[in-house]
């Protein structure tokens, strides 16, 4: 008996499909991962400052190196169920690296104790104002100590980068702003800016080595030595015990999660490098700063003059301008160094006098 011929089974087509609907998931969840990174890295960025703002305001309380220790603190107490769970891989500095690590943490805990002193005293509108002057710390420092030459836009873009900051200071009034505070401020954007210019392929290299959380809890640690000691110089520790809502649970919880959100900002930092662009990641940092802005006018009841509108106009306008240079500049050198290596790793075009453009 003639029959039909026999068909394929479906079994022969189902590796293919698999693979394809396997490859579909992944992208959407890698895609869900970079939607995830972003709003997170936004949302803690923002949150941080404005609720540290509202811990010195609303909480009462008003001791900023003390809470600088207490991020320290909480942050490592997070971080060591990471360890005992073994979600985090658990390493110590080489020695060979440690005076560097120390002239790291030197510099991280001067830069965030002095931006915490002045976020005490300034609005959130004009210390994140000031705050966006660091691009232009960096390039003088790079030009006059290292003697390093920039894109001509690069300097363009410092224009609003310092006549923004100076509206947002003579738009501010009353209790949003003191002198000490811009005092604090300037000090912690220098060294910042010192950081970055001097220690940013140290830091990177440290890291690498010892992973981002094992990073974070030893930076953390050895912050304290030089943080209790100014908040015993400065008398935060003796002032501390006047704090008129130390029995409160509510106002500790709130204290708590303030700290909690340092550690979580470099984290949100390194998830949103890992599944996300680096052109999302600047316009996620664009972003930040507005709704960090705009957020705290409303929040804080921020007297705001036309000329604050202005200078933060100006700042976030300079500032978008700038990473934008900035990262088109990345760009360029990486395609640079990708022509270069694929040069080197394929020779036998020059032999065949064909260049890698025509190939």
């Amino acid at each position: 008996v003639t029959g039909p011929l026999p068909q394929p089974r479906s079994s022969e087509t189902m590796p293919k499909q698999n693979g394809d609907n396997n490859s579909l998931v992944g992208q959407m969840a890698e895609n869900s991962m970079a939607i995830f990174s972003v709003v997170f890295l936004i949302t803690v960025a923002a949150g941080k400052t404005i609720l540290t703002k509202a811990a010195f305001k609303q909480v009462d309380f008003a001791y900023p190196v003390i809470l600088s220790g207490m991020s320290c603190i909480v942050t490592d107490l997070c971080i060591l169920p990471l360890w005992g769970t073994g979600i985090a891989s658990f390493s110590i500095p080489k020695k060979d690296k440690l005076m560097s690590f120390g002239v790291v943490t030197v510099m991280t805990a001067l830069g965030m104790a002095f931006q915490n002193l002045a976020l005490n005293l300034l609005s959130v509108a004009l210390q994140q104002a000031l705050r966006a002057t660091l691009p232009v710390f960096v390039v003088i420092f790079e030009r006059i100590v290292l003697a390093k030459k920039h894109n001509g836009w690069i300097y363009v873009a410092l224009i609003p980068l310092t006549a923004g900051p100076m509206l947002c200071v003579s738009g501010s009034t009353g209790g949003d702003i003191t002198t000490l505070g811009l005092i604090y401020m300037s000090l912690g954007v220098l060294m910042s800016a010192l950081k970055v210019v001097y220690l940013e392929k140290i830091v990177r290299s440290v890291r690498k080595d010892m992973g981002m959380v094992s990073f974070l809890f030893w930076l953390d640690l050895f912050m304290m030595p030089i943080l209790a000691p100014w908040a015993i110089a400065n008398g935060e520790v003796f002032d501390v015990t006047n704090w008129g809502q130390k029995g409160s649970a509510i106002a500790w919880g709130f204290l708590i999660m303030v700290s909690i959100m340092g550690g979580l900002r470099a984290y949100s930092i390194n998830l949103t490098v890992k599944y996300a662009s680096a052109l999302t990641k600047t316009a996620a940092d664009i972003f930040t700063q507005a709704l960090t802005i705009y957020c705290s006018l409303v929040i804080f009841h921020t007297t705001a003059t036309p000329l604050l509108h202005a200078g933060i106009a100006v700042t976030i306008a300079g500032f978008a301008f700038y990473t934008a240079i900035k990262y088109n500049e990345k760009q360029k050198a990486k395609a640079a160094a990708k022509a270069q290596k694929t040069i080197e790793e394929e020779p036998f075009l020059a032999n065949k006098g064909k260049s890698v453009e025509s190939v």
